[in-house]
């Protein structure tokens, strides 16, 4: 009976000696990820790994998705045994080079966007100026016809202003998109691109793997007009504006 005891105390001790060491080797702590061998004991691949997520490429990641990856780094080095520090490890490596995947894609898509609205502003300016001049004119000869008819008056000229608007925030949303040039435009972007690019990162990753280039692409036009109109109507001075293509009427 007593050598039974002997052998269960000398199995449970060899089994708990074995995992100490199993963690503790640091030998056992290596695995190779994107043709690069992390190896060395637990705290020198902790040290790659962070060294790599504090990066200068890593570095813009926006608060929601940098938040999601510390807690996969946390999760990875607060293991002790190897095989699951292993795995712990990979999952943080996939999701740290997936954001890098997303990076490319975004800058890619927004500076197309970019480059789509510079054309379609050049093409529009024309459009929206002339769209002014008639709403003004009608008030004009609104005035002339009957002076005291000032309900109707109010509300073409009501038309007219919004139609001012209009053309003013257009054109002060022209001069920011012609002044943008190449794609440094979106990796090393100006405070408006900056702003925009942060407050629609962690939604534009949520549909990095669901959506497809172009669907992100239209969400992204969308939304960049509506946030430069926002910005133009607090900057521009409608009264001030100068019409470029009055000749073209007369």
């Amino acid at each position: 009976m007593k050598w039974l005891l002997f052998i269960v105390l000398f199995s449970i001790s060899y089994t708990a000696y074995n995992q100490q060491t199993d963690y503790e080797s640091p030998n056992r702590y290596r695995f190779k990820y994107k043709s690069v061998v992390y190896k060395g004991s637990k705290m020198d691949i902790t040290a790659q790994l962070r060294k790599i997520k504090n990066s200068p490429k890593f570095s813009g990641i926006p608060e929601e998705i940098q938040t999601g990856l510390n807690e996969l780094f946390k999760d990875a080095k607060s293991q002790f045994f190897p095989r699951v520090y292993r795995k712990k490890a990979i999952i943080f490596l996939n999701a740290l080079y997936d954001y890098e995947e997303f990076v490319i894609m975004y800058n890619g898509a927004l500076y197309d966007v970019v480059e789509k609205l510079k054309r379609d502003m050049k093409r529009i300016d024309f459009k929206l100026e002339r769209q002014y001049i008639k709403a003004k004119t009608v008030v004009d000869r609104a005035k002339k016809k009957n002076s005291r008819n000032t309900e109707e008056i109010d509300s073409l000229d009501t038309e007219r202003q919004k139609s001012l608007i209009r053309l003013a925030s257009h054109r002060w949303m022209k001069k920011k998109f012609d002044g943008y040039k190449g794609i440094n435009i979106v990796e090393n972007p100006d405070e408006l691109i900056t702003e925009f690019k942060k407050a629609e990162a962690a939604y534009i990753y949520s549909l990095f793997r669901k959506k497809s280039v172009d669907e992100i692409k239209k969400y992204l036009e969308s939304e960049i007009i509506d946030f430069y109109y926002k910005k133009a109507i607090v900057e521009i001075d409608p009264e001030k504006l100068d019409l470029q293509y009055i000749n073209k009427y007369n």
